[in-house]
This record gives structure tokens, C-alpha cells and sequence, in this order.
């Protein structure tokens, strides 16, 4: 039988520390070329959705694919989205709209059996993609920031953020969590929804100059599409671990000391040429990510800092930064692993018959 899971049983057996540990194991193996992935697919075409004012918008599938031996499975994960890029506060971002039934996303992730090749699950992917992505980050954290860093300043305020912070709280003694986002408001209402739960002092800041007041460690989880945070920042013997690329300015990646990419495998993007009128109206090009003068190749990546193959932080002066700079299909099939194992144990989900996606050729 194969087992069909929602994100509520994956929130009954799943926790962060648990997932930074199943994925650190996972980098350890990637670093050492036993699990493999390939980089993420993105295909764009025109949407019919309503998405309100007149911005640019697509339909974006998504599909990231990953194997990990020691698991003995192999999984994809799959995106279905509308998307639109507004410009808000004068800065591009991106969103997600809401456009299946009941207001709604489409996000899957497909397990595999290795010995067999049968399906084994089928995992809706919003709570594994922000844990995930969390632990990600803090496993970069666990090497780049100083080991008696307490004080957070955090850009944004969305549902990326708390799994950045529960990450942190796993890998260093996170005491104090200082909060900005450039709308009105949003700062003072995340703090105060998330600062008792999770056991942290939080208090909303006005400036970016003020959230970087004796700041330990730097998160940016926000959904910009164009670059804020410049190197001049960074005071010595901080850490920034940035959720997504556009966050951080390029002379990051030249001035800072340690910098360590997620993956060096860059997505394959392919868009319809009925973009191009949209494309000229906006003067924007149909992409997940604006291009940048960037080589990701100059850079290691997290399986190299796992195994030890480069250092990570040598120095308590040194500034260090984590990028997480695109999804590995691996991370997905790890802690989707996880998740399938523990959901069976305790009789979550719903049984489907595995003979509904097998077939005879001939």
C-alpha cells in the first residue's frame, strides 16, 4: 500500500531537531557522493489566474529530484504554482497566489522505493519545505557562527522565519530574536505571536539599523527580488544565513570571509515566448531569480563544510555566510523519508493500493 500524507500528520511526527539531524546525516553522504540530486527544473508559462493588479505573473511547475542510498529510496518533489512578482515598497518580490480550490497550493513530494521502484508515499510538501529549508540553514549556522552566539536579527516576518529560528535554537544558545520588516506593523505582530512558544525574547526593530544592534547572527528570510544587505553590515564576528539569493548585495560574496553556498547546482529555467509583450511592459524577464554576476562554482557548498573538506569558521572575528542558494531534491527526499517512517509506525495517513500505480509492458 502506499501512504498518502498531509502536512497536519507531517506536524505530528516531524521536529526540527530531528530534521537537522537526518540532514546533516544527508550532506554527509552528498559530500562524500553517496546521494544524488540534480538541479531544479522550472518551466513558465502564461496563467489564466486572476492576480489582481497588472504585474507580471505565470504558471510555474517546479521539480526537484533526489536518491539517497542508506535510505533505499529515491524521491521527486513537484510545484504546481501561480506566481506573480509585484513591486512593494518600491522593491520586486515574489508571491504565490492562492489559486486552487478553497484558496490553495499544489505541492507534492513523491516517494520511491529503491529495491522495488514502487510508490511509497505521497507527501504534501508546505511543512517539509519550511522545515527543511530551516534546518538547512541552521546545519550552515552550526559551522559559520560563533558557538556563543545568542542575539538574532531577523529580515521578514512570513512563514519562513519561526523554522529559521527553531533551526538556530537547535545549534547555538539563541536568547534574544530582533524582528524588521519595511510594512508597518508586521514586526510587532510576529513577535508577539511567535516570542512565547518559543521560549525567546522578541522585539520588534524600526530600522535596519536597529534589528543589527549587537546582532550575533543575521537571517534574512524574506521574498525580495532585489538585493539589501550590503557587506558594510556585517560587524565583525557575525553570521549571515540568507533563506534565498536576492537578499544578499554582491560585494558579500567578495568581502566576507567564509562564504558557503547550499548546492552549486544551478536551476534550468525554460519560458514561453508569449511572455514577450508582458516582458517589455514590465521590463522584467520571466524568471524565478534575476540574473547576477555571480559564479557559483567560486564557492563550496554544504557538503563540502559537513565533511570537513573545508573549514568553516576559524576565528571569532571572521564575518561568515551561508547562502542558501537553491533547493537540492535530496533534502526532499531525506526528511520526506523520515516522515513516511514515522507515519506509518503510528497509523497516520490514508492506505491507497500500490497496484493503482504499477502497470505491465508489452
Amino acid at each position: 500500500m502506499a501512504l498518502l500524507l498531509t502536512n497536519d500528520d507531517a506536524k505530528q511526527v516531524l521536529t526540527m531537531g530531528d530534521t537537522v539531524f537526518v540532514l546533516e546525516r544527508l550532506y554527509e553522504d552528498l559530500g562524500r557522493g553517496r546521494a544524488v540530486y540534480r538541479g531544479r527544473t522550472d518551466l513558465f508559462i502564461p496563467t489564466s489566474a486572476d492576480v489582481g493588479d497588472d504585474m507580471p505573473a505565470a504558471y510555474q511547475l517546479k521539480t526537484l529530484d533526489g536518491a539517497v542510498p542508506r535510505l533505499e529510496v529515491g524521491s521527486i518533489r513537484v510545484t504546481s504554482d501561480v506566481v506573480a512578482f509585484p513591486t512593494v515598497n518600491g522593491q520586486r518580490r515574489r508571491i504565490k497566489i492562492p489559486a486552487a480550490k478553497n484558496k490553495r497550493y499544489v505541492g507534492l513530494v513523491f516517494l520511491f522505493s529503491s529495491a522495488t521502484g514502487e510508490l511509497i508515499s505521497v507527501l504534501q510538501d508546505g511543512f517539509l519545505q519550511q522545515y527543511s529549508v530551516g534546518a538547512i540553514n541552521g546545519i550552515g549556522a552550526k559551522y559559520l557562527a560563533r558557538k556563543d552566539a545568542t542575539r538574532v536579527a531577523l529580515f521578514g516576518a512570513g512563514g519562513q522565519a519561526p523554522p529559521q529560528l527553531l533551526a538556530l535554537k537547535e545549534v547555538r544558545p539563541i536568547t534574544r530574536v530582533q524582528v524588521y520588516t519595511p510594512t508597518p506593523g508586521e514586526a510587532v505582530a510576529f513577535a508577539e505571536r511567535h516570542a512565547a512558544k518559543m521560549g525567546l525574547e522578541m522585539v520588534a526593530a524600526a530600522s535596519p539599523e536597529e534589528v543589527l544592534e549587537g546582532a550575533d547572527i543575521v537571517v534574512t528570510a524574506t521574498n525580495s527580488r532585489v538585493p539589501f544587505f550590503p557587506a558594510a553590515w556585517l560587524a565583525p564576528g557575525m553570521h549571515l544565513s540568507c533563506l534565498q539569493r536576492d537578499e544578499a548585495c554582491n560585494d558579500c560574496f567578495r568581502k566576507l570571509d567564509v562564504v558557503v553556498f547550499h548546492t552549486r547546482a544551478k536551476e534550468l529555467e525554460y519560458a514561453s515566448s508569449d511572455f514577450a509583450e508582458m516582458e517589455r511592459r514590465h521590463h522584467f524577464e520571466m524568471r524565478d531569480h534575476p540574473k547576477r554576476d555571480i559564479d557559483w562554482n567560486d564557492f563550496p557548498d554544504l557538503g563540502a563544510l559537513v565533511t570537513g573538506r573545508i573549514a568553516g569558521r576559524t576565528d571569532d572575528r571572521q564575518r561568515t555566510f551561508f547562502l542558501n542558494s537553491t533547493g537540492c531534491g535530496a533534502q526532499y527526499t531525506a526528511v520526506a523519508h523520515l516522515v513516511y517512517t514515522r507515519a506509518k509506525e503510528r497509523g497516520l495517513g490514508h492506505q491507497v493500493p500500490t497496484d493503482w500505480f504499477v502497470q505491465e509492458i508489452g
